[in-house]
């Protein structure tokens, strides 16, 4: 018997130690992702530079790249289904790196949309939060997947930190194309935890295959998703997830510049988004706790409304070094902080198997958000009008966001997840 107990519990030590190392790797594939993908608003005054293109033109790829990257999602997790997590890891970090790279080469619209605005966005698709979570899920157990989707979540924070001042400082001390070919490296180095982490995905859905139907799985989620666009509440969350990429797109396309435009040295700019990177995580963390203790449409509501108020800011307060990293953190609180409210209110109305499906077709929403933002607010400086009107359409959407989140009907819903939590 002692002999027994002392095998289970190596074994229990070996399946938590790798569970930690699965854990762990993703947190960095993701921070690394989202550490490049939240950061081309610091390439792009440099890409203006390199390609010969104006502000407008580069800032309209990067739209294009926003836009993509919601888009691209859906078909991300066809992918998945058809053929596997870690090929869709694999195709990401082969795209992400092919990107990079070609863009040192781009000197032409035409060649930098097709690598800065297609190729790379979507590679960084493959290595969303949710497919890396589709992949971790059968490994480490769904109880504890909702508690790793936060660390995940706040490892992007810890990307943006990190990499938002070494990004600036390559660009600065040895120009934009050796920045590209370093960024491309540790997305290589990714291959091989990608096809680890595939081998024990599969080993581990094999020990849980239940013989489910997959047709009829499809069949249901198309009747989920019929359900959920005819339903006034989800129609309401895309509006207000739709104002928050919007919001997104502003600080990773435009802030670093405007920042500059107000006369603040480019260390100290990219400093700012460090102090963002921080702030995210924290917001994240702080809205999930409130959505445990009040309404999740409350406070998914009174976020948006804070960011009319940071609006405000941007278009009534002096600039200044000061400024800036108040109003950044500012936004980094807000950032990411509607993630849990949104995926919570989704889950509570339509349950917590299809709040998978359609969180992610409300990233598309999201994301067109953010193209409007980054295309709009290449052609409002083109235009000579700065970053003022970028800051007024924030701040109605913004109010629009709020309203919609306020309308939202959550009484039902929250009684079906009490009665969750009672089971």
């Amino acid at each position: 018997m002692d002999i027994q107990n002392h095998s289970n519990d190596i074994k229990t030590k070996s399946n938590l130690g790798r569970i930690f190392l699965v854990v762990i790797s993703v947190c960095i594939v993701f921070a690394i992702m989202q550490g490049v993908h939240d950061n081309y608003g610091i390439m792009l005054g440099t890409l203006v530079e390199h390609t010969g293109l104006d502000y407008a033109s580069v800032s309209f790829v990067i739209g294009v790249g926003a836009l993509l990257y919601g888009v691209a999602q859906p078909f991300m997790g066809m992918m998945v289904l058809k053929k596997s997590n870690s090929f869709v890891m694999l195709t990401g970090i082969v795209m992400i790196s092919l990107g990079l790279i070609l863009t040192a080469y781009c000197k032409s619209f035409v060649s930098l949309l097709v690598s800065f605005g297609v190729i790379l966005p979507i590679g960084t698709t493959g290595l969303a939060s949710g497919i890396l979570m589709s992949a971790i899920t059968p490994i480490i157990g769904e109880r504890k997947a909702v508690l790793v989707s936060g660390f995940l979540q706040a490892s992007a924070g810890v990307g943006d930190a990190l990499m938002a001042p070494g990004m600036e400082r390559l660009i600065s001390s040895n120009g934009i194309v050796f920045t590209l070919f370093t960024l491309a490296v540790p997305f290589m180095i990714m291959i091989p935890i990608a096809l680890w982490i595939g081998k024990l995905d599969k080993k581990a859905e094999a020990e849980l295959t239940d013989g489910s139907n997959k047709e009829n799985t499809d069949r249901s989620l198309r009747t989920i998703l019929g359900e959920a666009f005819h339903d006034r509440d989800y129609r309401l969350i895309l509006i207000g997830f739709a104002t928050c990429g919007f919001n997104m797109s502003i600080i990773e396309s435009h802030l670093f510049s405007q920042y500059l435009s107000y006369g603040i040295p480019g260390n100290l700019s990219s400093l700012t988004l460090t102090v963002y990177g921080i702030t995210t995580m924290l917001g994240a963390i702080l809205t999930g706790f409130l959505g445990t203790k009040f309404k999740m449409k409350n406070v998914l509501g009174s976020v948006y409304l804070i960011r009319v108020i940071i609006s405000l800011g941007f278009l009534l307060l002096p600039k200044s070094v000061p400024f800036a990293f108040i109003m950044t953190g500012l936004l980094g609180l807000t950032g990411d902080s509607t993630v849990p409210p949104t995926m919570g209110t989704i889950s509570r109305k339509f349950g917590a198997k299809e709040m998978a499906v359609l969180y992610g077709f409300a990233l598309v929403g999201h994301q067109i958000g953010a193209f409007a933002s980054a295309s709009l607010g290449g052609q409002f400086v083109k235009a000579g009008m700065g970053y003022v009107p970028l800051w007024i359409v924030n701040l109605i959407l913004a109010a629009v966001a709020a309203v919609a989140s306020y309308m939202i009907h959550e009484d039902k819903a929250g009684k079906l997840e009490t009665d969750n939590y009672a089971d």
